[in-house]
């Protein structure tokens, strides 16, 4: 139902405006409609009770007989007629504006997001995307059908019977209430008949797969309109445009053949930091990068630095390089003392004092920006503190092809400083290569044939 033309026909109804092709048009969706008819029986019901209080007549002073007597009632019957309209005009824009509840976010576990819809347990959902990056989320739709979606994954909510997914990977469970629920992914769609199914689709994964639990599905694919019906055991996957039939399980998904080849290097030991007040064992952590900045110099500021051995790599092969650090928590400071964006750079390190590698240096002997170039610069939100940070630039392209076979060595800094004050702004750190839980800095080539 077109929902302007339908507000515009009542308006016309109401005010006797209306010509016998527009009544017939508005009769013709009173009849199909179902929600129409309700919203027009309210109206209705409105309008006569209005209509019933203005034809009682009211007293009123008699006027001189030579002026123009515009009596209560004639007044009154002007603005109850406004009345109905602008009740008329109320009902519906509440009505049709109001986003409607397609589903509801059940649970979430260890779950973090980034979406316009809300994301906290208990929210309703309207339609929209969800993307969940870390974690796992339940949400059950309005005709009864949930779903538990594994990150990273990206959800699109259309319907109470239909939902999207991008990639990722959903386990449906799906009532007699919901039998014809459809989810849809970029290759196909499976449609319910009374089960619980499994699905993966998109990054990393050739195609779709689809996976009966209990129960029985259709799965359809998009590209020429093949479709099989699946029932307990049996799966389906979809790539290209082949859609197969297995009679077990796909207890692995089908991986993408890689489009890059890849070496990755590590420092071997050679990450540390530097304090400003050289307090080493008091304030640094072997595990951890630390870097921090204040507007004014501090004694705790910290500084980063890491090196390469590139007499193993062959760079007449390589087409594109990438420097990675990956965001760990410090536990030191307060994230509300810095700015809500913090900036960070990596320089080369070019002074030929300052290229050779000292595994504990003072910070008098270690370099400083002007002791090398720039090579990239990365921001970081001051709410995250986990995370993954590249610079991929020319510059770091031809600092690297002008050093083949010899070592290599970057600063880390923060130029960003925390809010004036004397609390203690957060220490950002990443991992070295002793952290116990990820990987130090590392160089990853992008290799020709």
């Amino acid at each position: 139902m077109n929902h302007d033309r339908f507000h515009k026909l009542v308006a016309l109804f109401q005010t006797d405006g209306i010509s016998d092709a527009e009544f017939a048009e508005l009769e013709e969706m009173l009849r199909n409609t179902p929600e129409a008819r309700q919203i027009f029986h309210q109206i209705s019901r409105i309008d006569t009770r209005l209509r019933r209080e203005a034809s009682n007549p009211v007293s009123v002073e008699e006027e001189d007989s030579n002026e123009n007597v515009i009596s209560f009632f004639q007044r009154y019957s002007f603005v109850a007629t406004a009345a109905i309209l602008m009740l008329t005009t109320a009902l519906l824009w509440m009505h049709f504006s109001k986003p409607k509840v397609i589903a509801e976010l059940v649970s979430t576990e260890e779950a973090s997001w980034e979406s316009t819809l809300p994301t906290e347990a208990g929210s309703k959902l309207s339609k929209g995307s969800l993307k969940l990056t870390t974690g796992i989320a339940t949400i059950r739709f309005q005709s009864g059908a949930e779903l538990m979606l594994e990150a990273p994954a990206k959800l699109t909510l259309e319907t109470p019977m239909l939902a999207s997914l991008a990639y990722g990977s959903a386990v449906m469970n799906v009532p007699h209430s919901a039998i014809g629920f459809t989810l849809k992914t970029p290759d196909g769609y499976a449609v319910d008949h009374g089960t619980s199914f499994a699905v993966r689709a998109g990054e990393g994964v050739d195609g779709s797969t689809f996976e009966v639990i209990e129960g029985e599905i259709s799965v359809h694919l998009s590209s020429t309109g093949e479709q099989v019906r699946l029932r307990r055991a049996q799966s389906a996957s979809i790539s290209g445009d082949k859609l197969s039939v297995h009679d077990d399980a796909l207890t692995e998904p089908v991986r993408k053949s890689p489009g890059k080849r890849m070496l990755r290097i590590g420092t071997n030991g050679k990450c540390t930091s530097v304090i400003r007040n050289n307090g080493r064992a008091k304030w640094l952590d072997p595990e951890l990068l630390m870097v921090r900045y204040r507007h004014k110099a501090g004694s705790h500021d910290r500084r980063a630095t890491f090196a390469f051995d590139l007499s193993g790599v062959n760079l007449q092969r390589m087409k594109g390089v990438r420097l990675r650090l990956n965001q760990v928590p410090s536990g030191i400071g307060f994230a509300a003392r810095l700015p809500e964006i913090n900036q960070f750079e990596i320089y080369g390190i070019t002074n030929p004092e300052k290229t050779g590698w000292q595994s504990e240096p003072r910070w008098e002997d270690s370099p400083s920006p002007e002791d090398g170039v720039l090579l990239g610069s990365f921001e970081i939100p001051r709410s995250k503190q986990r995370g993954v940070c590249t610079i991929n630039t020319p510059e770091l392209l031809d600092f690297i092809k002008e050093r083949q076979q010899s070592q290599v060595k970057f600063l880390l800094v923060r130029t960003t400083g925390q809010i004036a004050g004397d609390v203690t702004g957060l220490v950002h750190s990443f991992a070295s290569d002793l952290h116990p839980e990820t990987s130090g800095p590392t160089l990853e080539f992008e290799l020709g044939k």
